[in-house]
């Protein structure tokens, strides 16, 4: 079954853009029946919309003012540190959703001189940005590299704002256009052969959907989802929040193998952004932040401190990407 979704252009700008920081009551715990509890009560339209509350005047003002910065890391004891930090976007724009490919590099979504956003991308050898989409009336958000290295997905947003598919662009040039007839939709999660979807679906109130790109056929998965929608490094599943009763998010984890869901754990304090990625040991590991502070866990840990962003000169910091080798972290944080 095909559905359209209706919107506005309004709410998908401020869906796209929306980059807040998290707030600062820490969580006093994080583990599994936490993660369970959380899965009874999700959020609201009104809930995820007022958790965007720093890009409330974008339509108003333009997009907000957002840094990319690259930083090295340094893995001792097994945990990461931070070695240096360098911004690596024109500041005065926005700049945000950076997503790492296997050579280092990483896409982003960067403000063009007449308030669209285009996708550029910088090479990890050079440090240079080139421009992989030049639209002059469209916008392109949230770029995702295929594991293959061939092509970049992204979400398009039509002249005026009605868009909202994803669109597959070949590296090669040889062709640009969608992969689905679903939308509008702000984030989603892709498979590991690109077979499959999850879709952030601008519906009334939003919800998850599931995609077999093959089949033609999509299914409602949860509502009131957060903004966070990342594929598993395998690509065997996927992982989005949604709000805990007492508070903050929960991460949980979308089996592309047989549809299930099932929660993983609570994210530190009121955060609903994270980075998801294998560290030097292969193991799956996580990054998030919570009032200025960088938290890590392995799988089956807890969160730690390793990291004070704060006096880095980082504010209303929100989201993170790990390289696949694990050794370069961009942050994205206001200006």
């Amino acid at each position: 079954m095909r559905q359209e979704f209706k919107w506005t252009a309004g709410l998908a700008a401020l869906l796209l853009a929306s980059c807040s920081g998290p707030a600062e009551t820490p969580a006093e715990t994080d583990d599994a029946a936490d993660a369970a509890a959380g899965t009874e009560t999700p959020a609201s339209e009104n809930d995820v919309a007022e958790n965007d509350t720093s890009d409330d005047d974008a339509e108003d003002d333009g997009l907000p003012g957002t840094d990319i910065s690259l930083s090295n890391l340094v893995w001792i004891d097994g945990l990461p540190r931070i070695a240096d930090r360098t911004v690596v976007t024109r500041q005065g724009l926005y700049d945000n959703q950076p997503a790492f490919d296997e050579n280092g590099g990483f896409y982003f979504t960067t403000e063009t001189d007449g308030g669209q956003t285009d996708i550029h991308y910088v090479d990890a050898a050079t440090g240079m940005a080139r421009a992989i989409t030049n639209t002059i009336d469209e916008s392109e958000y949230s770029p995702r590299p295929s594991p293959d290295g061939l092509s970049v997905t992204y979400i398009h947003q039509a002249p005026g704002g009605y868009g909202g598919q994803v669109y597959r662009h070949m590296l090669d040039g040889s062709s640009t256009g969608p992969v689905h007839d679903y939308g509008p939709a702000g984030y989603y999660a892709l498979n590991a052969d690109q077979s499959q979807m999850l879709l952030f679906a601008l519906t009334d109130p939003f919800t998850l959907r599931w995609v077999d790109l093959d089949l033609g056929v999509e299914e409602e998965v949860t509502t009131g989802l957060g903004r966070a929608l990342y594929s598993a490094p395998d690509g065997q599943s996927a992982y989005f929040t949604l709000e805990h009763p007492e508070g903050g998010f929960i991460i949980n984890q979308f089996s592309f193998d047989d549809s299930s869901t099932s929660p993983v754990f609570r994210l530190p304090g009121e955060s609903e952004d994270y980075a998801v990625f294998l560290n030097p040991d292969g193991a799956l590991a996580w990054l998030s932040v919570n009032d200025g502070t960088l938290f890590y866990r392995a799988d089956h840990d807890s969160w730690q401190e390793v990291g004070d962003l704060t006096a880095m000169g980082l504010s209303e910091i929100s989201r993170l990407a790990v390289s696949p080798d694990a050794l370069r972290l961009a942050i994205v944080a206001n200006e």
